[in-house]
């Protein structure tokens, strides 16, 4: 399990996942994917999932996944300074932005 670090006091618990996975599925849209995330998946299943939609990029175009991460505003640096499996890093830093992105529009809507 990814593990997503609490952003302005808020844990991602399950009444954000659906709201980060309409983000993600937002921006998945906005860059030309037609993938889309099931928005009734629980945590748990919600990233493994995306950790499979990444390792499957990462293998077929990484110029496509370049350009979701800059959609959704993922620092690319991140990737390569961490350990371990980069699909796995990558994810998290997915969920953990697309997380910040709900937090914030709720709390100045």
């Amino acid at each position: 399990m990814i593990n997503i670090a609490p952003y302005r006091g808020i844990s991602l618990k399950s009444e954000w996942v659906d709201k980060v996975i309409i983000q993600l599925n937002r921006d998945l849209s906005l860059t030309g994917y037609d993938h889309e995330f099931n928005v009734q998946s629980n945590l748990l299943h919600f990233q493994e999932q995306c950790i499979e939609f990444f390792e499957s990029l990462l293998e077929k175009n990484d110029q496509q996944l370049y350009n979701l991460l800059y959609r959704i505003d993922v620092d690319q640096k991140k990737i390569y300074s961490g350990h371990g499996k980069p699909q796995l890093l990558i994810a998290q830093l997915v969920i953990e932005r697309e997380f910040q992105k709900v937090v914030l529009k709720n709390q100045f809507s």
